[in-house]
């Protein structure tokens, strides 16, 4: 009897034991924090990073080790690298040959005068095509690069009868014009939006410019497209 019960006693003395030293691991992991690099605002594609683009934090390093590999150990692995896709503020900073062409490569993509050469990341089989729109026409200057519009155009027929129809669908916004004014003044600003497209959509659109009126509309949804009939004002 006495050696059942000291069996017990022991079973349940060594379960705390581990039970106290699992739970000081845990404790432990928790405590040990590492230092992670991430974007300290957001930054657009086709642009070259700066120091001041990143910052440093600290976290946990449990949480450390679930971060997608390949982030940097220090700013400097990226400064001056060219970002080839946008990247939030807060993102993990990391050598990732899709989100970044390296410093060591960025000579190929800079002109002259140390600015990015926005040519070289041109499609051959693409082509840029400027657009200059006031706010009404270009969704109130609230797009963005990468964004993806559909162009419509306005005109009239032979008989002179104004109409519209949509003459393009699943437009890059490659480019545009940034600048900062008041409401008042905004009705009234022009601003120049350029536009990825096939040699033969460039044809459509400059025609259509000379011809009409441009308007523009985000097409949230990458690579649908609808089916959209023209339509005629009745006199």
């Amino acid at each position: 009897m006495v050696g059942k019960i000291s069996l017990r006693i022991i079973l349940i003395m060594f379960s705390a034991s581990m039970v106290a030293f699992f739970t000081y691991q845990f404790l432990n992991q928790l405590q040990d924090t590492v230092t992670v690099i991430v974007a300290a605002e957001d930054i657009p594609a086709r642009q070259t990073i700066e120091e001041h683009h990143m910052k440093e934090i600290t976290v946990e390093a449990n949480a450390a080790g679930m971060l997608a590999g390949n982030r940097i150990m220090s700013e400097a692995e990226l400064v001056g690298a060219i970002t080839l896709k946008d990247i939030q503020a807060g993102d993990v900073m990391k050598l990732d040959e899709e989100l970044v062409i390296f410093p060591e490569a960025q000579q190929l993509y800079l002109q002259s005068n140390g600015q990015v050469d926005l040519t070289a990341f041109v499609p051959m089989d693409k082509r840029l095509v400027t657009v200059a729109l006031k706010p009404d026409s270009a969704v109130n200057n609230i797009l963005k690069k990468e964004d993806w519009v559909d162009v419509i155009f306005t005109g009239q027929t032979l008989e002179g009868i104004p109409y519209s129809e949509m003459i393009l669908q699943q437009v890059e916004v490659f480019e545009l014009e940034k600048f900062t004014v008041n409401d008042l003044e905004k009705e009234n600003v022009v601003q120049h939006v350029t536009l990825l497209v096939s040699p033969q959509d460039a044809v459509a659109l400059t025609h259509a410019k000379r011809l009409g009126e441009i308007d523009l509309i985000l097409n949230p949804w990458n690579g649908e497209r609808e089916e959209v009939n023209r339509v005629i004002m009745s006199q």
